[in-house]
């Protein structure tokens, strides 16, 4: 495998791990040709990177690419300390463990609403499942109506197409059409306040310090894309990795205990969030490779979740890896809001599906993989469950 690789090419969009390989080995700082960023791909020097924004900004927005940029100023995930902390500050007022605790018997019910409509038999999991249950749980959350679901899942495939290409037309209209929803929600909240995120969001204070009407559209943006886009992907990764392993299907169906291990592994295995970007600040050296200030640098957590320096037999799915210090929720200040949101739908999802079905296989058409750098996961799983 070549450790020279198009890192936006769709070879390696379809299996990036072979590259990712090379490139740890041969190339762990590597300057890539198309955009000249640098890609971190060890575990240690992802790691350091992340907890180091001082160095490594977030300012220019979390995009692969420099010039695929539509960030709200004002988003979480394109904001350093200190402003950083004051927005998390706030937010976390909002979207607190005790509302994602609250809401699981919710989750269990969407969840349930969902399988009974899934026949046995091959059926395609990614529109029966694992895109309308993170979609209609943080819609419902955030008081989105339900009539609007479509155009939810819509506007969030908008958001993370920006990440890494240029803004087209299309693109950049649908991003507007969000902002325009979201800014009319949040005034119909101003003048009737509901038992939802939004609503909380517009009351959330600190110090007489409460958000502004931009970073009110950035928290909402985030909310919507990281809400949904995580857990989408986490649910057909698994399942497509259950499906190559009749073995684990029965185990876990056997040992429940093992399904929150199962979620963790398939976070570290196959990274839902891939790559995502931040910009130096300063000249610096890692592993002596001089970057420039001002320079592009792709943190590949997909390939430091396999670093076999971080984990042992890191190419292998092991449910009860006693590692748990993986980088697909991220790390430092910019961890994953909705880490506990996350990990509860999959645990539902999963926990549902070993209830209902005795086997899970294949399908016969094989799956399509989206084509994205930023984002791993499927277009289309078709599974044989029965």
């Amino acid at each position: 495998m070549t450790s020279d690789p198009d890192v936006f090419s769709a070879e390696f969009r379809e299996d990036p791990y072979p590259f990712y390989e090379a490139l740890r080995r041969e190339n762990p700082v590597y300057r890539e040709p198309r955009y000249g960023g640098y890609v971190l791909t060890r575990f240690d020097d992802v790691l350091a990177a992340l907890i180091d924004p001082e160095t490594f900004s977030s300012a220019q927005g979390p995009g692969p690419a420099p010039s695929a940029n539509l960030n709200p100023p004002a988003a979480l995930p394109a904001t350093d300390p200190p402003h950083h902390d004051q927005l998390r500050a706030l937010v976390n007022r909002a979207f607190t463990p005790r509302r994602v605790a609250a809401s699981e018997p919710r989750i269990e019910a969407i969840a349930r609403e969902l399988l009974a409509e899934m026949p046995t038999g091959e059926l395609d999991l990614v529109p029966s499942l694992s895109i309308p249950l993170p979609v209609v749980v943080i819609a419902e959350m955030l008081g989105v109506e339900p009539e609007r679901l479509s155009d939810f899942r819509r506007w969030s495939d908008a958001f993370v197409g920006l990440l890494e290409s240029e803004p087209t037309p299309e693109l950049t209209a649908c991003a507007m059409e969000l902002v325009g929803y979201f800014k009319e929600l949040a005034e119909k909240r101003r003048r009737d306040p509901k038992d939802d995120l939004v609503s909380a969001l517009l009351q959330a204070e600190i110090d007489g310090r409460r958000l502004t009407p931009a970073e009110l559209d950035g928290f909402f943006i985030v909310l919507l894309v990281a809400g949904n886009e995580t857990t989408t992907n986490l649910i057909s990764n698994q399942l497509h990795i259950l499906s190559q392993r009749p073995d684990l299907w029965k185990r876990l169906r056997d040992d429940r205990s093992l399904v929150p291990l199962a979620i963790e592994e398939t976070v570290r295995f196959d990274t839902p969030v891939q790559n995502l970007g931040r910009q130096t600040t300063r000249d610096v050296v890692v592993r002596g490779t001089r970057i420039p200030k001002d320079s592009r640098v792709i943190v590949s957590y997909g390939a430091a979740n396999r670093d076999p320096e971080a984990f042992a037999a890191a190419g292998e799915y092991r449910p009860e890896r006693a590692e748990k210090k993986h980088l697909g929720f991220g790390q430092g200040v910019h961890f994953c809001l909705g880490v506990g949101l996350a990990r509860l739908e999959g645990r539902i999802a999963l926990n549902a599906l070993l209830d209902r079905y005795a086997t899970l296989e294949p399908g016969e058409t094989a799956p399509t993989r989206l084509q994205s750098t930023v984002i791993r996961g499927f277009g289309s799983l078709p599974l044989r469950m029965d």
